[in-house]
């Protein structure tokens, strides 16, 4: 059994990850088509994993909060791939001749599809997630 003053301060660390990650929820709902917010998200869930992970014989409920960040994550990954990959196509369209524009093009249709497949289930679960530090 952990230390009572180890257990407060592991505690208070995945309080202040679950508190970061909820207002970061929130902004990735608001603001949703900007990906940027996704990807926070997932980030802070990551880390929130990895602490949790690492912290669980301390924090109530570890195992529950762990799988509720990992199917966020992986809830999202489909959107936030698609927006990468976009990006740095787009980025390489700039500077390609036209015969490679249309081909970057004719690959960013269905990468727009896939990602617009991917979105409501994926903008349904950072809606719906809630972590909450146990009582």
């Amino acid at each position: 059994m952990p230390a009572a003053a180890l257990e407060a301060w592991a505690q208070m660390l995945i309080r202040n990850r679950i508190n970061r990650l909820e207002r970061l929820r929130r902004k990735a709902c608001k603001q949703w088509e900007r990906g940027r917010h996704v990807h926070r998200l997932r980030t802070h869930a990551r880390r929130l994993r990895a602490a949790l992970e690492d912290l669980s014989d301390c924090v109530p409920r570890a195992q529950a909060l762990i799988d509720e960040s990992k199917l966020l994550g992986q809830k999202t990954g489909k959107v936030r791939d698609a927006d990468v990959l976009a990006h740095k196509l787009q980025r390489y369209r700039r500077t390609a001749f036209s015969a490679e524009g249309s081909e970057i093009d004719a690959v960013c249709a269905p990468l727009r599809k896939q990602r617009k497949a991917a979105h409501k289930p994926a903008k349904a679960a950072v809606r719906d997630a809630h972590l909450k530090m146990p009582s």
